[in-house]
């Protein structure tokens, strides 16, 4: 009687079968990073919504408690023989209501904000000043301007104020043509940087073009690196990207679209060169002077940035056209 034999032999996968089963967890891969992608950056756009937001409520309790808004910069004109500007920005007024009164306490008013006896402030990251979404978290600007002269360096941040808007927009029609060109902080003249021995803070009275639509803080990320549409440009050092750096404001000019040029149609995310800038996909944060959060979309028109960057400029600006 005849017996068959049955041999179990286990059959593994073959080179072809081995492919595709890479080629599908590549595909796989594929498809979730970006949404992996998207759920971080979710995140760190809702962080700096808070930063801006901490940051708003911080000069709301300045004002409750001075009746004013912090003036936009201290200026008081050359330091000693240097040259310099004996010159300190608009951050140290807050720290006290930032949850920083130790900074505060040690910040030397008497010695420019570069000068080494601030060195134990300046050289201190705040997360409140800073944008996750920025690349090279925890930057120092240094090796030029003053802080080359004193051999010091200071932190870096990623908001600021507006200084105001360029009148030469006006003049070139791209802007309507206001009385008063003045961002919410500033208590000069005009927008631009002048000694000002007679500090003459703005109060929230002054917001005429109201509060829901007047710009406290906004976003000019990644500075002192200068960054032109989304890529990183090997150039000079920019100024002003310090968090206590009295050059830190938006004066606003606009720029080309792919931020090489100044005077411009570009309204944000062209060029950190002293505008508008951020790292978030489509647009950039920014906080009103009633303290709302709002989104501002890349490609929005650069009359109406200029109608939320001035106080009292008397312009139309709709929630609906931003």
């Amino acid at each position: 009687m005849l017996t068959c034999l049955r041999t179990n032999q286990r059959r593994g996968f073959t080179l072809i079968e081995l492919l595709v089963v890479i080629a599908i967890i590549a595909v796989l891969i594929g498809l979730l990073l970006p949404a992996v992608q998207n759920v971080r950056e979710a995140a760190r756009r809702m962080q700096c919504s808070n930063n801006l937001k901490q940051l708003g409520l911080a000069l709301h309790h300045y004002h409750d408690t001075h009746s004013t808004f912090p003036p936009a910069f201290v200026n008081n004109g050359p330091y000693g023989t240097t040259g310099f500007s004996f010159a300190h920005g608009w951050a140290p007024f807050i720290l006290p209501f930032i949850e920083q009164p130790q900074l505060y306490d040690r910040y030397r008013w008497d010695f420019p904000l570069y000068h080494p006896e601030n060195q134990p402030v300046m050289t201190q990251h705040l997360r409140v000043f800073q944008c996750p979404s920025t690349p090279d978290q925890d930057r120092f600007g240094a090796g030029y301007g003053p802080f080359q002269l004193f051999g010091t360096k200071g932190a870096c941040g990623d908001y600021t104020i507006t200084l105001g808007v360029d009148a030469e927009l006006a003049r070139r029609g791209w802007v309507d043509p206001v009385g008063d060109f003045r961002g919410a902080l500033m208590h000069t003249p005009t927008p631009g940087l002048a000694p000002t021995p007679t500090i003459t803070p703005t109060r929230l009275a002054d917001i005429t073009d109201g509060t829901s639509t007047t710009i406290l803080f906004i976003e000019d990320s990644g500075r002192p690196t200068l960054w032109r549409a989304g890529k990183r440009i090997p150039a000079l050092p920019l100024d002003g990207g310090h968090w206590n750096h009295f050059k830190g404001g938006v004066l606003l000019k606009g720029s080309t679209s792919d931020g090489s040029t100044k005077f411009g149609p570009c309204a944000l995310n062209c060029t950190n060169d002293g505008e508008v800038y951020a790292f978030h996909p489509g647009g950039a944060n920014t906080v009103s002077a009633d303290g709302s959060v709002r989104f501002l979309k890349a490609g929005m028109n650069l009359r109406v940035m200029a109608g939320l960057i001035t106080r009292a400029g008397g312009e139309v600006v709709s929630a609906g056209d931003f």
